[in-house]
């Protein structure tokens, strides 16, 4: 069972969790699960700012201890992950393992081929006919008190299912690398009507 929640985040509620930079949005959400299973799957996209505060999503398999802060939760049933296309939106972080050093370098240049090329492993194809990508500034905070650089790229469009338990598996556990601190969160719409994509 896996629960979605939308968070509404006023400047109230911002400064009292001292919330300022990509890092505080990532421990804020993490301390909404105080208690440390040994597995969870806690995926979260920032939506940004909104008048007046900041909007989160987050996919977890418990729910949230969302306490004063202001939360619309609804599970994530298995009819919803039943249909074979969806208009989608997900935040990467897209990298690519150097074959000689072992190391993550970012992609930055080729974004489409580089997601397209990779959805067959999450269990659905890409329309590229639709498909926008979205370079944003990357996120670079400190982490444990060294910098951390996190390249930002949105993808959107249509997808069609090819492999529906890998998709279950695949939005479950977020798709890409960096998802502890807000991407590979996969947003999804069903496409009820038209299935060609």
């Amino acid at each position: 069972m896996m629960f979605l929640s939308e968070i509404q985040l006023n400047l109230s509620d911002m400064r009292r969790e001292r919330i300022s930079d990509d890092y505080s949005v990532h421990r804020f959400i993490y301390s909404l699960f105080p208690v440390r299973n040994t597995f969870r799957r806690i995926l979260y996209a920032d939506l940004g700012a909104v008048p007046g505060g900041r909007t989160l999503l987050v996919l977890s398999d418990e729910e949230p201890q969302s306490g004063s802060v202001q939360a619309r939760m609804r599970i994530v049933s298995d009819d919803f992950l039943s249909f074979p296309d969806y208009r989608f939106q997900v935040s990467m972080n897209p990298v690519r393992k150097d074959p000689e050093t072992g190391s993550r370098r970012p992609v930055l240049d080729h974004l489409d081929d580089w997601f397209c090329s990779r959805a067959p492993k999450w269990g659905f194809e890409v329309n590229r006919t639709y498909l926008e990508v979205f370079v944003r500034p990357a996120r670079t905070f400190l982490k444990n008190g060294a910098p951390a650089t996190f390249h930002h790229v949105d993808f959107s469009g249509r997808l069609h299912v090819a492999d529906p338990a890998l998709f279950r598996s695949s939005f479950a556990a977020g798709l890409g690398h960096g998802k502890a601190f807000g991407f590979g969160l996969l947003q999804l719409s069903p496409v009820y009507f038209d299935s060609q994509i």
